[in-house]
């Protein structure tokens, strides 16, 4: 029988027409899209840099440390950094840029002290060094990082029994340059009154990685949410269960934990987004397929008691034959 109530197109599908509140509706949407990818377009091609800002008074001769983030581990809580040093001073460095003298830079951080000695004749060069961050990776997307670290040079004697002894210091002026891909840096340098020049560097996510991060949460939990929804129509008899609709619940309970692994630098399994939103999109994703199994099953088993044959059906074809 056909219900009075039902649209024409349940009946009879044809291409719905859109009226002028569709047409609306639709073209608001539109604005909006083509707003949100205007601004991360823009964020994105500002974003990813390095602010630099010095106080105290800078050393006008010594020795100047060009100080570069190149990659960052906040699992193991770790920065990499490419130091270059150049000197314009003759008592430090000859023409070609090699150490008049044994040379040695000594930077410490959270983690203890390290070195890079340039023996005397060795070439200015670059060296990497791995320092430590502090920060909650367990906040992810908007997790941070800072770290404070001071940096000292000075002239050394090789001592016996391979003691480096400290002969005089000498002055550093530090300058940043360069990012890490996905991060905005920024590194503020003060110099000390004595030998050390203390670097405060601080990581944040840039806004493009954020928005990435969050657009994929959010897709996780409005496709659970959908699933929960439909699975309770089905459950309720409001519709008619299918074979694919229960693939297609089951299919989110692998879909959704591979869907984590995409986000950009993804945490650890334990952060805030899991116990806030991907647990419960789960939990709702494995509640849609025990509703739709239930459904299933009774359903079927419905279609097949009416299509069995009534008793006294079977009874009058055996008197007939």
């Amino acid at each position: 029988m056909r219900n009075p109530t039902a649209p024409d197109f349940v009946y009879d599908p044809h291409p719905r027409k859109l009226s002028r509140k569709g047409w609306t509706v639709l073209g608001v949407v539109a604005v909006i899209v083509i707003a949100v990818y205007y601004l991360v377009v823009t964020f994105y091609s500002s974003e990813g840099g390095s602010q630099f800002s010095s106080s105290g008074t800078q050393n006008a001769d010594g020795i100047t440390l060009e100080l570069e983030p190149v990659a960052l581990q906040p699992d193991q809580g770790l920065a990499t950094f490419r130091v270059s040093l150049t000197s314009e001073d003759s008592n430090i460095a000859d023409g070609s840029d090699r150490a008049v003298d044994n040379l040695r830079l000594t930077v410490s951080g959270p983690d203890g002290s390290q070195e890079i000695r340039f023996p005397q004749g060795t070439a200015f060069g670059r060296a990497e060094l791995m320092l430590g961050i502090s920060g909650e990776l367990a906040e992810y997307p908007f997790d941070r990082y800072v770290a404070a670290y001071f940096f000292s040079a000075d002239f050394y004697d090789r001592g016996t029994g391979g003691v480096n002894e400290s002969r005089a210091d000498i002055p550093i002026t530090v300058i940043a340059d360069g990012a890490v891909n996905g991060w905005d840096s920024e590194v503020a340098v003060n110099y000390l009154a004595s030998s050390f020049t203390a670097v405060g560097v601080n990581f944040d996510r840039a806004f493009s990685t954020k928005l990435f991060a969050l657009v994929l949460i959010g897709l996780a939990l409005i496709m659970s949410v959908i699933a929960l929804i439909i699975s309770l129509l089905v459950f309720s008899n409001r519709r008619k269960t299918e074979a694919a609709l229960l693939a297609w619940t089951g299919s989110l309970l692998f879909a959704l934990p591979i869907l984590r692994t995409y986000l950009p630098g993804a945490p650890p399994i334990g952060a805030a987004i899991d116990i806030y939103i991907f647990l419960w999109s789960i939990v709702m994703s494995f509640l849609a397929v025990f509703f739709v199994a239930l459904s299933w099953v009774g359903q079927r088993g419905a279609e097949l008691e009416i299509h069995r044959p009534s008793p006294e059906h079977q009874a009058g074809v055996q008197h007939g034959a």
